[in-house]
């Protein structure tokens, strides 16, 4: 198969968010969404990695599947629910370890 270049390339991957559990307690819930990522410049990657997270996050995220609010309706993607997102500790953790393992696994072969 031929590799096609493409000025704008995304991609899906599965994030699983972990948080400490309000019913059970020092026990975990997980719960999983799928992040839309898009790629960037491997220098341009580097540069964000040292701005911090959330900066990050507002440059390659840019979209969700499976999110939801506590009355199960469909929470859609955009700058500010990002932005309230990622104020959440367990949540954007949980993105940054999916982004950044992405590019671990394709360095390493897997």
């Amino acid at each position: 198969m031929a590799f096609v270049r493409k000025k704008v390339k995304t991609f899906k991957w599965p994030v699983e968010v972990k948080e400490p559990s309000d019913s059970k307690p020092g026990e975990f819930k997980t719960s999983e969404f799928t992040a839309v990522f898009k790629r960037v410049k491997m220098s341009e990657l580097k540069k964000l990695e040292d701005e911090g997270g959330v900066q990050l996050l507002k440059k390659v995220m840019v979209g969700w599947e499976g999110v939801t609010d506590e009355a199960g309706k469909d929470v859609k993607f955009s700058a500010s629910e990002l932005e309230e997102s990622a104020d959440d500790v367990d949540w954007l953790k949980a993105v940054l370890s999916a982004y950044t393992k992405t590019y671990a696994e394709a360095e390493s072969g897997n």
